[in-house]
């Protein structure tokens, strides 16, 4: 397990210095983070950010962000940085989601994102 925590933060300081959103990857080492569970930490989030009406609501305009199936066709289980959904919450230019007026989501619900992918983004 010691391995694994290593490889993160390694792969956290190398997004940092890529420039990649390095105020949201977690420092816990990810066998010491707490469980995510994607019913009650992940959808939350989700649906009061981003499915506003004309966004990825029932009539989304691109497609819809409501159940585990929706919102799991966007991530790539175990790699947060392989997700288009933990990319497009941690854009640092144009197609950051959800779209200004509307406020980033929170450096807590991110890391919650983030860690809920790394964990396998199960359906618990």
């Amino acid at each position: 397990m010691k391995k694994n925590s290593v490889l993160i933060t390694i792969a956290a300081a190398v997004a940092c210095l890529l420039g990649n959103a390095c105020r949201h990857d977690p420092l816990t080492p990810l066998e010491d983070a707490p469980t995510i569970s994607f019913k009650d930490d992940v959808q939350p989030i989700i649906i009061s950010n981003c499915t506003q009406a004309g966004c990825h609501g029932k009539d989304g305009r691109e497609f819809t962000l409501i159940s585990y199936n929706d919102i799991a066709g966007h991530v790539h289980a175990g790699s947060p940085h392989g997700s288009s959904l933990y990319k497009a919450i941690t854009a640092n230019a144009i197609g950051t989601m959800p779209p200004s007026p509307n406020p980033r989501l929170t450096d807590v619900d991110i890391k919650t994102i983030y860690l809920w992918i790394a964990q396998g983004a199960n359906d618990n």
